[in-house]
């Protein structure tokens, strides 16, 4: 998740035409991370929540909910197109990896237990050699943490929210437990938590739980801190609590004496244009009586201050009254390094600093600058001289934190560790590559070539081969396949983003890391291009487009349009600033997409971070603003229809404020005026679009909950296909000769399905079919609820109550209607007269028209309490 820094480990093999020369990669080193400016967290978390200053975490669940109940319904409303039916299949990578956040490992390592930070949890039983997937269910996919009952390993606790201060993963649900190994899962509280760090079980008293929250990201609030429940998390209490911004990142309890608990805090607040990871808050306390009464620890550690960050906790197991505390500091400007690794031989009463920071490797240099990534240390659990201190690299020392040696296992950036009490020898890791694990000590690594959660910001298709994909990853780079799902390659390192492949000469890979290359542009096959100007506003990920008619002409953008005429040899720039120029240290104010016409050759599009789309009609001579009619949101795409001239169309991202957020937008026009087509869609950010060229009214939509399509136009959408679970979908690629849809999403990899199935052509959409279910009131309710239904041209229509598992409780209207507009009521009961429970339940209403093909749908989410 660096600025410039590549990937560190990666023996793959790729093609010799498509490798990078070493001098043309991207610098790795600390510098550029003491600067202040884009973070990719920052960029995925600006998008989604713009223009407002945070994401609507209210809303984000809610679309969880609504896409987990679309699925579970499974309403068949596609008639011959079978959306519901198709079924995914994945594509890979399973060989790369993403980043892991915690471990868990049962006696014997039975059973690992992996938790993704925007994947879910996944679980081996065979070493870690294979994973399934164990969490989809629940339709969460960030994780912080996860622990074991030390009393029956097959009951298994999951935090969810990834607690790192790295935001390209969402705010999580709260604790959940599996009783029978991850098979069931059940909630138990805590939703408003947020982000969990850690959870742990009293070693003597399973009943008793520790879960150290850290809160949200973006925004201050009490729901922050150290947590207790005494009962099995069928209630909790907060323990401690130091403030609205500091929350608590780890809690370890004594194994002798599990009476004694410690915790740490960290004040930390994350903007867009501010982080605050380090205050006067963060510190070391102590409980003495099962976490019920706290003391703040000192003894040698440093003063409270701005120079103290996040905090790791470690007790040595062979020696109790040993603990571990890995110091992050903080120094201007913005940078994030170790204060020092301390130790205590007596229970923390008093402390001392352990490391030497003239020794090489430091462990004051091994943050990288950005030291809120980062927080764990573990001690050795027979030896309480072995410490590991996890940070870009993972360091061992034996002579107790003094000094230290590398013992990276393939992958920089390092997030959790296990070590076998039966075995120091045999360590299992988890860090932005995966899982590792060793049976030799440091010295020689395996990985897991069997998990399928790398972080996809984009990819595509090679035209020629439907085959070979590429895709740009979260600190993976670009990767490339030729077909197999295992058997991924690297082509370019660094974080990996737009990607193009040439369809007259597909040797031709065109690939950027972040901010289009450090401002060098895309590269072409390994070579770097010439005419860009390195002092522009580059994007996170910068844009890349080619025009399907001419493979010689291409567009970047910056906040302004380069173009080529050369296949990407050199540029020029061919427009003005197209954003609002906003005051940002983040790189925001750049363009998002680039489009070319392919049924109007020379006409061009672009849209913005902030909110503005622009078209072209003369290959950049002029550029005209067509933003008037669209919500100011960021722009995700602009797409061209492929047959039809003036038709395109707009998504966008963010979550709404209280309001419902249209998500897509349609122009007949070039954009002269604009209709929202989001119909039935979730509240959820809308990232990538494809319209089927055999099929002009079927389109296919990529979202940060699923991929969704429609076959007339958007006046009902469904989820397409089967297989996939709930996941941000960043891009989707179509291969018109095999009719191949791939998504890459930004947590479980890339998915493909195959649409032969799928009618080429519909009967024309019936003009007017849009039904438009009005929010049920009161909401949240007690009682009878009331909404309006507008037919909008159909001739009747189908409303119903469903749970969020899918299952229909109440009918309200079926058939025939006898108004264009209808007034429903809900009194609560079920279609057997009983009371309906407290919960989130879904009213849908469903009108087909009576030419057939022409389908409308509306959904509302509905919440009752007590």
């Amino acid at each position: 998740m660096r600025p410039t820094r590549p990937l560190s480990v990666l023996a793959l093999a790729a093609l010799a035409a498509l490798f990078v020369p070493s001098d043309r990669l991207p610098p790795r080193g600390e510098g550029a991370e003491r600067e202040p400016g884009p973070y990719p967290s920052d960029w995925f978390g600006m998008q989604r929540a713009f223009p407002f200053e945070t994401i609507n975490q209210k809303a984000f669940r809610a679309a969880v909910e609504q896409a987990g109940f679309e699925r579970a319904a499974a309403a068949g409303s596609f008639g011959a197109h079978a959306a519901e039916a198709a079924a995914w299949t994945q594509a890979g990578p399973y060989n790369i990896g993403g980043r892991i956040t915690a471990l868990a490992v049962t006696p014997g390592e039975s059973a690992i237990y992996a938790a993704a930070a925007n994947g879910g949890v996944f679980k081996s039983v065979n070493g870690g050699v294979n994973f399934l997937p164990v969490f989809d269910a629940s339709g969460i996919y960030s994780l912080g943490a996860l622990a074991l009952d030390p009393g029956n390993p097959n009951t298994v606790y999951a935090g969810t929210g990834e607690a790192n201060s790295s935001v390209d993963s969402y705010d999580g649900a709260g604790l959940f437990r599996s009783l029978d190994g991850g098979g069931v899962w059940s909630y138990l509280g805590l939703e408003e938590t947020r982000r969990i760090a850690r959870v742990a079980v009293d070693p003597q008293n399973s009943s008793r739980i520790f879960v150290a929250a850290m809160g949200s990201q973006f925004s201050t609030s009490p729901d922050r801190g150290l947590y207790r429940s005494e009962d099995g998390g069928t209630s909790w209490s907060k323990v401690l609590f130091v403030s609205d911004s500091t929350g608590a990142c780890d809690v370890v309890v004594n194994p002798a004496h599990p009476d004694t608990v410690y915790c740490a805090t960290w004040e930390r607040v994350r903007r867009y244009t501010y982080r605050r990871a380090y205050g006067p808050e963060c510190g070391i306390w102590r409980s003495a009586d099962h976490g019920t009464t706290w003391t703040l620890l000192s003894g040698g550690l440093p003063a409270p201050s701005d120079g103290v960050g996040r905090i790791g906790l470690a007790i040595a197991r062979s020696r109790p009254s040993a603990l571990y505390a890995q110091i992050v500091g903080f120094s201007s400007p913005n940078t994030y390094n170790g204060l020092g690794m301390y130790r205590s031989l007596d229970g923390g009463t008093t402390w001392t600093r352990r490391d030497l920071t003239s020794v090489s490797p430091s462990f004051v240099g091994n943050f990288g600058g950005f030291g809120w990534y980062f927080g764990d240390v573990t001690v050795d659990p027979t030896n309480p001289d072995i410490v590991y201190c996890q940070g870009v690299e993972l360091l061992r020392s034996t002579d107790a934190g003094a000094t230290y040696a590398y013992a990276t296992p393939g992958h920089v950036d390092q997030h959790a560790l296990w070590i076998d009490p039966a075995n120091p020898l045999h360590i299992m890791a988890g860090n932005d590559g995966g899982f590792f694990w060793t049976t030799s000590g440091v010295g020689s690594w395996n990985k897991s070539i069997d998990l399928p959660i790398t972080q996809f910001y984009a990819g595509t298709i090679d035209p020629t081969n439907a085959l070979r994909l590429v895709g740009g990853a979260q600190d993976n780079g670009t990767l490339l396949t030729t077909g197999s799902p295992t058997a991924w390659s690297l082509i370019l390192g660094a974080d990996g983003f737009q990607c193009l492949v040439d369809p007259v000469n597909p040797a031709i890979v065109f690939t950027e890391w972040q901010n289009c290359c450090s401002g060098g542009g895309p590269r072409r096959a390994g070579a770097g291009p010439t005419g860009f100007v390195s002092s522009d506003r580059y994007g996170w990920m910068s844009p890349i487009a080619m025009d399907p008619n001419n493979h010689n002409v291409l567009l970047v953008g910056s906040q302004r349009v380069y173009r080529s005429t050369n296949n990407g040899v050199s540029y020029t720039t061919i427009s003005g600033d197209l954003t609002t120029n906003p005051v940002s240290t983040l790189g925001f104010g750049t363009i998002s997409t680039l489009e070319i016409s392919a049924p109007s050759p020379g006409v061009y599009y672009a849209g913005t971070d902030d909110g503005r789309v622009w078209r072209s009609p003369d290959v950049g001579a002029h550029w005209f603003e067509i933003s008037a009619g669209l919500p100011v949101r960021s722009v995700t795409r602009v797409v061209a229809d492929p047959v039809q001239p003036g038709v395109i169309y707009v998504t966008l991202s963010g979550f709404g404020q209280d309001e419902h957020l249209a998500h897509v937008y349609r122009s007949t026009n070039d954009g002269s005026t604009w209709t929202s087509i989001s119909g039935n869609l979730p509240d959820a950010p809308a990232n990538d679009l494809v319209v089927d060229p055999a099929d002009p009214n079927t389109l296919m939509l990529a979202t940060d909950v699923g991929v969704y399509a429609t076959n007339n136009l958007g006046a009902g959408w469904e989820p397409l296909g089967t297989g996939m679970p709930i996941q941000t979908v960043f891009d989707l690629s179509f291969h018109p000769g095999t009719r191949t849809l791939v998504a890459a999403t930004h947590g479980r990899s890339q998915w493909k399905i195959d649409l032969t199935s799928w009618p080429v052509s519909t009967p024309a959409t019936v003009p007017g079919l849009r039904l438009a279910l009005s929010p049920p009131a009161p909401n949240p309710s007690r009682g009878p609820v009331t909404m309006q239904l507008d037919l909008g041209g159909a001739t009747g229509a189908e409303v119903a109550i469903y749970d969020v598992a899918g299952r229909r409780v109440r009918t309200l209207l079926t058939g025939a209607a006898g108004a264009a507009r209808i007034a429903l009521a809900w009194n609560g009961l079920d279609e057997r007269g009983r009371r309906a429970g407290a919960g989130i339940y879904f009213v849908r209403a469903l009108a087909r028209s009576s030419a057939g093909g022409g389908m409308a749908s509306s959904i509302q989410r509905l919440v009752r309490i007590d």
